[in-house]
């Protein structure tokens, strides 16, 4: 199947970094036509780049690893996720990404009931094992070792048939001309699927993001239902917000 190929092509790339277009034909054992389709798919989601006679994998050296980031303003974290709990109900079906800051939900929502968590994140898996009143849901993808997520075509089109309630996300950084933004492009692929799929976005930073701008956008701030922070934001912020009727948590 073509969905098949096409993971196997993003596993490839991902040991390979680089390959020619007769390299990929011979691989996979396909016609010109069927490879330069598959590239254009996978172009489209940002995994590789075409280049004279083949395509590079889209390598992300400006990536801060997680476990750099996730000992960083842990108090703050911990603030804005029990903020964030107060808007997770029983029964609802929520997605937690990857970020170092929306992990911090997990411990406040644990009595929850009949709560599904769905997420990319490694750590996420790992940590609501802790808390068994919580169900989780994974979507696959290729594992991205220094963001500690699933990653990929895979990822994006395992989200097609679940419902999300609510998206619970985090972002390098957030500006009111950029959005929120991310220097990851498969990270950001992802999150695009969830918001495309959820009902209502949460946006969950701490204020040392505010007028940051990472390399892509994944997330128009106007797109939020709340926005949640650890302090009480600039006023341009409250402006804006209070103009496009998203509620603010601080």
């Amino acid at each position: 199947m073509r969905t098949d190929r096409l993971r196997e092509l993003e596993e490839y790339m991902q040991q390979k970094r680089s390959a020619t277009i007769p390299e990929l034909c011979d691989h996979f054992n396909v016609s010109l036509n069927t490879i330069r389709r598959d590239i254009k798919e996978l172009v489209k989601s940002g995994t590789v780049s075409k280049v004279y006679g083949g395509i590079l994998w889209n390598q992300e050296d400006n990536i801060v690893p997680f476990t750099a980031r996730s000992t960083v303003a842990i108090d703050e974290k911990r603030h804005i996720g029990s903020l964030a709990a107060s808007l997770v109900e029983d029964g609802e079906t929520i997605y937690i990404d990857s970020g170092t800051t929306a992990v911090h939900l997990l411990p406040y929502i644990a009595q929850r009931r009949n709560v599904t968590v769905v997420s990319n994140s490694l750590i996420v898996f790992n940590e609501i094992q802790k808390y068994p009143e919580l169900n989780l849901l994974t979507a696959g993808g290729i594992f991205n070792q220094k963001t500690k997520s699933f990653v990929g075509l895979s990822a994006v089109t395992g989200l097609n048939d679940i419902r999300i309630r609510k998206a619970f996300m985090s972002s390098t950084g957030v500006s009111i001309e950029a959005g929120a933004t991310n220097n990851s492009l498969h990270e950001a692929e992802v999150k695009r699927a969830v918001i495309s799929r959820a009902q209502k976005v949460i946006l969950m930073v701490d204020h040392t993001k505010f007028d940051r701008s990472a390399a892509i956008c994944f997330c128009g701030l106007e797109q939020l239902a709340c926005f949640i922070t650890d302090k009480k934001p600039p006023e341009k912020y409250l402006r804006f917000f209070e103009q496009n009727h998203i509620m603010v948590k601080y």
